[in-house]
């Protein structure tokens, strides 16, 4: 390896923003048999979509920081990662995750320490709150909502996304040793499972997922889509977050009116971009609305609240003691297990369902098998 970019406590730091070096980096980690791993990324606060900044990996020893804005072909690292041979600590893996997978990468064999510390019953699985209470450590987190996308990243920048995984292979084995203890490797193992297998789809019908205050009608839904593709398409030219072009307020107003005065909207409405007021934006945009309402009529779009996609939930005798009786299954798991250990077994919603449809649904084998033998020994067929 060449001359690190910096020692921290003790251990060298590379950072990697060549493809040589990324290839050097890729075949010394490749050789490891743990590492630990943390992404930095923007997802839609300052830039626009889902960006990976910067990928931290440790062998335990050296640190290394590649920055991807530098490198035109990660394949090198993602076969590193993909391998299952070599195990991959994560800490709160969910969103490192998907992303990775939204740029082609599925790891397999990892290890995520949040989720040991659920099974654990800890009340806070944040990562310095671990370290301060497992090692003793205590770790600046002032850089945590820093900006990652700009360049050249700060040094504190960088010594805060080293330590975030230098300190991992230790609080994993930590955790991993009272895991053990309480007999509860298997529910980790399972957990750990069922995190290799998130990947990225693009949603269906994205104009849909806003979580606007209140719900649309047909008509409100069929007028958003061209304008959420319209928000959509400047937030991606200009760079910026999609909320930062029309926010969801404003985008509400227009759609409880969209017959309104435009340049009204455009000039007198929080929420709207400085730069949509010019009159090329305001004319498509007015263009959009014109022949959405005409293809609406054309086509005699409501304007009508949709039926409740949420079916009410039914209070009857029947469904009352079979809620009762998988409460009583979750007493004795906090009872047991603690409080937060127990939505890994049982959670609200599956005692929802099985309230209301009489079926129990438990996808996890360990999860499954520990709330049917307590509802045995406790009397209780479920």
């Amino acid at each position: 390896m060449n001359q690190p970019a910096f020692v921290l406590e003790g251990r060298p730091v590379y950072v990697v923003d060549t493809a040589e070096a990324l290839s050097e980096a890729a075949a010394h980690l490749g050789q490891r048999p743990e590492l630990a791993l943390d992404l930095e990324f923007d997802q839609h606060h300052y830039t626009y979509g889902f960006t990976l900044c910067l990928i931290q990996i440790s062998d335990g020893h050296a640190c290394f920081l590649i920055d991807p804005f530098s490198l035109e072909d990660l394949q090198p690292l993602w076969d590193v990662l993909e391998n299952p041979a070599i195990v991959k600590i994560f800490h709160h893996a969910n969103n490192d995750l998907m992303l990775l997978s939204m740029l082609g990468c599925q790891v397999r064999n990892l290890v995520d320490t949040a989720v040991a510390a659920k099974i654990l019953n800890y009340a806070k699985a944040a990562l310095g709150t671990l370290l301060e209470e497992e090692l003793g450590l205590n770790l600046d987190k002032s850089q945590q909502m820093s900006n990652w996308t700009l360049r050249p990243l700060t040094k504190k920048q960088l010594e805060y996304a080293a330590l975030d995984v230098l300190h991992l292979h230790p609080l994993k084995e930590k955790m991993l040793g009272k895991v053990a203890d309480l007999g509860r490797l298997h529910w980790l193992a399972e957990e750990d499972k069922l995190l290799e297998s998130i990947t990225f789809s693009t949603p269906t019908d994205p104009h849909l997922k806003i979580k606007f205050p209140q719900r649309l009608t047909y008509l409100q839904q069929f007028i958003l889509k061209p304008i959420y593709d319209f928000r959509d398409e400047l937030a991606q030219k200009w760079n910026i977050p999609a909320g930062q072009v029309i926010n969801t307020a404003a985008l509400m107003a227009l759609l409880n009116d969209p017959s309104q005065d435009l340049n009204q909207w455009l000039h007198h409405t929080r929420g709207v971009h400085g730069r949509l007021q010019q009159d090329r934006y305001e004319a498509q945009l007015q263009r959009l609305l014109n022949g959405s309402l005409q293809e609406a009529k054309k086509r005699q779009i409501p304007n009508r609240l949709p039926s409740n996609p949420y079916p009410p939930r039914f209070k009857t005798p029947e469904t009352e003691a079979r809620k009762d009786q998988l409460c009583l299954v979750q007493k004795a798991l906090i009872d047991a297990y603690g409080a937060y250990a127990t939505p890994l077994l049982l959670d609200q919603s599956t005692i929802t369902h099985y309230s209301q449809t009489g079926d129990l649904i438990i996808q996890k084998n360990y999860a499954r098998e520990i709330v049917l033998q307590t509802a045995a020994d406790m009397g209780i067929v479920l």
